[in-house]
């Protein structure tokens, strides 16, 4: 057997040995670039819980167009948390004071657009972790809003990582809102439904009233409310004004906030007025049932002057008649009559 002689390698191969050490390094930085740790300052008081930034994202995508947000986990606790990592679609909350909830297969979802770069960690007590959150919108992706979700769900358990274990001291799942637009033809559609108000009328220490405004959003795009709700007088005047600012209104769904006005004036009759634009910057406008506040003493004071001059009226009758009657018969006496009739 005979050692043949090594070629030399030529300057191309040289070359394409650079660029594959070059990308390997690369591609390995950024995989350990996407998960990052790293140690928090402990806390002198800590809450004990696990926060996560952002708690919403909003973001127009392009269909076939891949594109991350950074989301970030801090561990404000002297206790390990589990944490696992799931997408999933939203949809309107059954509650319309909610902006969104899980659903297994929404009208509008896109939970199978995102991809955490991990789903199941452990954190260790103050430590701060962050990665990426990939969003891949397919080519089909329908014009307007899609609803999405990722849940967290921590843990302060013992055992293997990712694992579910029985023992845990408590259980929290949190869910980070993904809105996620794709530009178009879009419709907005916004409108104020209701203005419910709790009380018509308000008496005696009660020292507030309370509104509940309705949204309705038959749009292809979520809405950002802003406006403001003014309480006026008899006279025009604004005796209260109460801002609402971005608001968010599902596309599809309902929203309902509540207004509360306190240290009510202690008499008066009042209308709220709501003046708000969405995302088309038109104006909607809305006017609700009026309220009227008094004071206790005031109902007592019409009561008076309506039973007093009645019981006045039948003692001046009453005292006419038994003048009438001893005018008639001066011997009649009505004891008298009383005890003849109950001694029948």
């Amino acid at each position: 057997m005979t050692n043949r002689p090594i070629a030399p390698r030529g300057p191309r191969t040289l070359l394409a040995l650079a660029l594959c050490l070059f990308w390997s390094l690369v591609l390995a930085g950024n995989a350990a670039a996407a998960v990052e740790r790293k140690p928090g300052s402990p806390s002198e008081d800590p809450t004990g819980r696990l926060f996560i930034s952002p708690g919403r994202v909003e973001e127009d995508v392009e269909p076939g167009a891949r594109t991350s947000v950074r989301i970030t986990l801090t561990n404000d606790s002297d206790d390990q948390f589990d944490v696992s990592l799931s997408s999933t679609d939203l949809g309107q909350a059954s509650d319309p004071r909610s902006v969104a909830t899980q659903v297994e297969d929404g009208e509008f979802g896109a939970g199978d657009w995102l991809t955490p770069e991990v789903t199941d960690l452990r954190l260790e007590p103050f430590e701060i972790v962050e990665f990426d959150l990939r969003i891949d919108p397919p080519l089909t992706a329908p014009i307007g809003t899609n609803l999405a979700g990722l849940v967290v769900d921590s843990t302060v358990a013992e055992g293997e990582i990712g694992t579910d274990d029985s023992d845990s001291v408590f259980r929290v799942e949190g869910l980070i809102q993904v809105f996620l637009t794709v530009p178009g033809p879009v419709k907005n559609d916004l409108r104020i439904t209701d203005i419910d108000i709790r009380d018509t009328l308000v008496l005696g220490n009660q020292r507030f009233a309370v509104w509940d405004i309705s949204f309705q959003n038959n749009g292809t795009v979520n809405e950002h409310v802003s406006g403001n709700v003014a309480i006026k007088s008899l006279f025009g005047n604004t005796a209260h004004r109460e801002k609402l600012e971005n608001l968010l209104v599902l596309r599809g769904s309902k929203r309902t906030t509540r207004v509360i006005w306190r240290e009510l004036p202690w008499i008066g009759a009042f209308t709220p007025e709501v003046r708000v634009r969405g995302d088309d910057a038109r104006l909607k406008r809305a006017t609700g049932e009026r309220i009227i506040v008094l004071p206790w003493w005031v109902p007592v004071v019409l009561v008076l002057l309506i039973v007093l001059p009645a019981v006045y009226l039948w003692w001046r009758r009453r005292q006419e008649w038994k003048l009438y009657l001893e005018d008639e018969d001066p011997e009649w006496d009505p004891t008298m009559d009383e005890l003849d009739s109950r001694s029948m």
